[in-house]
């Protein structure tokens, strides 16, 4: 039986911060369907290495490839190809709707249908949301303003 290619495949990844080696020689390795969870102490290195892939923060060495091919390395092209990253601190829009926050996590989509299907698919899981759809992201509670994070991570119809 062939292996499966990994969905997501990190390999012997380092990260500096100026002189400071903030990770060395990471791997990680998610197939389709699968979760992996990331866990360590605090200052590990588990939100370096999200925002690494995800094209925030460039790597020294490795690779990181997404589907076989090399991740792009630039954050705008690592969404639009199918990987969205919920940031610490939720990171929402204070002013814009609930409704316009979900619209921005969306910005690559073209299709309006799927675009409206995403966002039932949101609401079902976070009805509250549907509720505060014209409420602006700063006024809503610690909770809701996380559900509008997750949901906007969704909006865009991510792969991973």
């Amino acid at each position: 039986m062939a292996e499966k290619m990994p969905l997501l495949d990190v390999c012997d990844l380092a990260v500096y911060y100026g002189g400071i080696c903030a990770l060395n020689q990471v791997s990680l390795h998610v197939n389709q369907g699968e979760i992996v969870a990331v866990i360590g102490a605090n200052g590990a290195g588990k939100s370096t290495l999200m925002k690494t892939i995800v094209g925030v923060k460039a790597f020294t060495s490795g690779v990181i490839e997404f589907n076989g091919a090399p991740l792009k390395k630039e954050a705008h092209k690592v969404v639009a190809g199918g990987i969205t990253l919920v940031p610490e601190g939720r990171r929402i829009f204070a002013p814009l709707s609930v409704r316009e926050n979900l619209l921005v996590g969306a910005y690559t989509r073209s299709n309006r249908q799927e675009l409206e299907k995403n966002m039932a698919e949101v609401f079902t899981l976070f009805p509250r949301l549907e509720e505060r759809l014209h409420q602006r992201g700063g006024t809503l509670s610690g909770g809701e303003q996380q559900m509008l994070a997750v949901g906007r991570a969704s909006c865009h119809n991510p792969s991973c």
